[in-house]
């Protein structure tokens, strides 16, 4: 007896022949393609990082472009600095001038101090930036230049000034380095070699070449604010997840910053002229003697023309000095001893070797010990004065 049916399942036609089942082509794509290789290109691609380093190539081009001032070719010097919103506690917390602390993080002091920002930075976005998106690569660059800053304001000199992207590379650097643990990390050994290869040398205090100190402030206010945030997305983010969480409240957090800053420049901008002023009373590069003999030469001139450029009176005290006119040269140098306390012209060493020459210029007219009073600061310094001091110091027995 067969077994009962439903409808008309059982019900065979004998005049209609049964339609086999169509195949499914083997070849036939799945519902949901994987990304084709443009799209996981793309994906690895630091499109914020790459972006912001132009803008700050841009940005250093400009200040070549309008610099009144220069401490060496191609680097603007400290009027030009200070009109286009470098940073200095005496500016910030004296005159109020807080977009300072957003604007210094876009400008660079020179070439080399730019470059050696951008490799480190590139390097730093394309192991990152993929990693966390660009909403909080971003939103770590821009915290850690501000905290970068605001250390550096607090506790440099009332006087030096700051530039540079240095403190928002340190926060990228501590966030590579802490998230470098996640694991979610594709390459978490080659994200440490490179972080603890830029971080932790940053962090030791250095003088970089022209006599410009490194600003370890900066450095470690970046390298604190990036550790942090670097340290809440660990916590947050859960090892089977892609991408870290709150990325759209991350990309929030970093236009307002972008935010900020462009409203800084723009406050920044009205003050520019008074600022930059200062800066053509100064001896171009160009124009600086590149010798001794071209300091006596050129130092009559170069007085007429730059009077208010501690550096012409001093060669012109050099000059005077080399012609056996002591008492002529000892007001040109301190003319530049005067001057140099209120213009940044002057190098560290240019000051020390004028005050060894003020004192030997002031011995020569039988003042003997009002010479070794001026020179009694440079004798305790001993090895550490530049070899032009230090010579001028040991042949005349000035400390003696």
């Amino acid at each position: 007896m067969s077994s009962p049916s439903f409808g008309k399942r059982d019900v065979a036609s004998p005049t209609v022949p049964r339609a086999a089942p169509r195949p499914v082509p083997a070849s036939s794509p799945p519902s949901e393609s994987s990304p084709s290789l443009a799209s996981r290109v793309a994906r690895r691609i630091p499109w914020f990082t790459l972006t912001l380093s132009l803008v700050l190539v841009a940005r250093f081009l400009e200040e070549l472009r309008r610099a009144t001032d220069y401490i060496a070719p191609y680097s603007p010097g400290h009027y030009s600095l200070l009109a286009m919103g470098a940073s200095d506690s005496a500016q910030v917390l004296g005159q109020g001038e807080w977009w300072r602390l957003f604007t210094a993080t876009v400008l660079h002091g020179s070439p080399m101090h730019l470059i050696g920002n951008l490799i480190t930075f590139v390097m730093v976005g394309f192991l990152l930036e993929p990693m966390i998106g660009i909403g909080w690569f971003a939103a770590i660059y821009f915290t850690g230049g501000f905290a970068g800053a605001l250390l550096s304001t607090l506790f440099n000199p009332a006087d030096s000034l700051s530039v540079g992207a240095s403190g928002a590379i340190m926060a990228t650097l501590a966030a590579l380095f802490t998230l470098s643990f996640h694991a979610g990390a594709k390459r978490p050994n080659l994200m440490r070699r490179m972080a603890s290869g830029s971080l932790f040398p940053a962090l030791i205090p250095t003088v970089a070449s022209g006599g410009a100190v490194v600003d370890i402030n900066a450095h470690f206010g970046g390298c604190i604010a990036g550790m942090v945030i670097a340290f809440g997305m660990l916590i947050a983010w859960n090892d089977e997840e892609e991408s870290p969480p709150a990325r759209r409240v991350a990309a929030v957090v970093a236009g307002l910053w972008l935010a900020l800053t462009g409203t800084a420049f723009a406050l920044s901008a009205p003050g520019y002229a008074a600022y930059a002023r200062p800066g053509l009373d100064l001896i171009p590069p160009e124009k600086l003697p590149k010798n001794v003999e071209a300091m006596k030469a050129d130092s009559l001139a170069l007085v007429e023309r730059y009077p208010k450029d501690p550096r012409a009176h001093f060669y012109r005290g050099l000059y005077l000095l080399e012609q056996e006119d002591a008492a002529d040269a000892e007001p040109y140098f301190r003319d530049a001893t005067r001057l140099g306390a209120a213009v940044p012209a002057m190098s560290p060493a240019l000051q020390d070797w004028n005050t060894a020459l003020l004192a030997l210029s002031v011995r020569a007219q039988h003042r003997g010990d009002e010479a070794h009073t001026i020179v009694a600061p440079l004798c305790a310094a001993g090895d550490t004065l530049d070899p032009r001091t230090r010579q001028t110091l040991e042949i005349t027995n000035l400390c003696k």
